[in-house]
């Protein structure tokens, strides 16, 4: 949001600059990117998503005998200095971050030889027709103009779902082709569906802990379980922090009508088969909930012959 002029591809390289001091605890260049020079930790979106954020010695209102509430966090913890979160951090073993902004894999080789670093990438990939569903949601007009300034789109044009979905898409398989052919990445990505997250939560966050070397306590299996089999806030609610999440990802089959879904699938068509989605090819099969949409057969692991080929070469 700094760089509204610039184009997804050229704050790539700014983005893997800011991911690299952020993984190494260096929390500095954040003052140039937040609205008020990175003064206090609520600047940081999302804070309250952070437990290390929401306790000593990082947030002193934090009171034990309740445990770690994000609302309460987003209320106590607001003015808690940014000056401790590079301490706090670094009394971690693995520090991690969201990110929906990689679009080129390969501009991340660099910190993936960093041998200071030992990343791992777990790449969350969702159903395109649900995500195209989502972002009809949003006013996104100033990070569509960034994702398309390259694509040839004119200030002028207006910019269609089309638009947006192809490039998602591309960027979706071209990021996927290069993990499965890098012998840099062997072993250090793996590709995660929204959709198995969703309808088998417990197992899938097992498999992402194991990836990523780390301990699953069963409070934490509990606790996944309980925040993917509860509704709580009403239907309304910006992010609802606990949903039914098996009925969350069925969503676009009620709410879209076939034309949308229709186009979505006609620009992800590949990024749909290298990743197991299936298409609909009715709005009776959309409306169809026994009908499966979802490749249970697809492996995020699994190598076809030529991609063995490749990662041998």
């Amino acid at each position: 949001m700094k760089f509204q002029k610039e184009s997804s591809e050229l704050l790539h390289y700014a983005v893997r600059d800011l991911l690299h001091s952020l993984f190494t605890c260096d929390i500095s260049p954040l003052h140039h990117y937040l609205p008020k020079g990175g003064k206090y930790i609520s600047e940081i979106g999302f804070f309250a998503e952070s437990r290390a954020l929401c306790t000593p010695p990082a947030c002193t209102a934090y009171i034990p005998s309740e445990g770690y509430i994000r609302q309460h966090c987003f209320l106590r913890c607001v003015n808690s200095s940014m000056g401790k979160v590079s301490s706090v951090c670094r009394m971690y073993s693995h520090v991690v971050m969201k990110t929906v902004r990689i679009l080129d894999l390969s501009i991340l080789l660099p910190l993936l030889r960093d041998p200071n670093l030992n990343l791992r990438i777990i790449h969350l990939v969702r159903d395109p027709r649900a995500v195209a569903l989502s972002r009809r949601s949003f006013v996104l007009n100033i990070e569509n103009r960034i994702l398309l300034k390259n694509e040839g789109v004119s200030k002028n044009k207006n910019i269609t779902m089309n638009d947006i979905m192809a490039k998602i898409c591309k960027a979706q398989t071209d990021i996927n082709q290069l993990a499965r052919s890098s012998k840099v990445l062997n072993g250090r990505y793996m590709a995660i569906r929204h959709e198995d997250l969703a309808r088998y939560p417990v197992e899938t966050m097992r498999q992402m802990f194991d990836f990523a070397e780390l301990k699953i306590t069963r409070d934490m299996e509990q606790w996944m379980h309980n925040i993917t089999h509860k509704e709580i806030g009403g239907p309304q609610q910006f992010m609802p922090f606990s949903r039914v999440s098996s009925k969350v990802i069925e969503k676009w089959r009620t709410d879209a009508d076939f034309h949308f879904v229709h186009q979505v699938q006609r620009m992800c068509k590949e990024a749909m088969r290298v990743f197991g989605y299936l298409p609909v090819r009715s709005k009776k099969d959309q409306e169809n909930l026994d009908l499966e949409v979802l490749n249970k057969d697809w492996s995020s692991t699994e190598l076809t012959q030529e991609e063995k080929k490749l990662k041998n070469f």
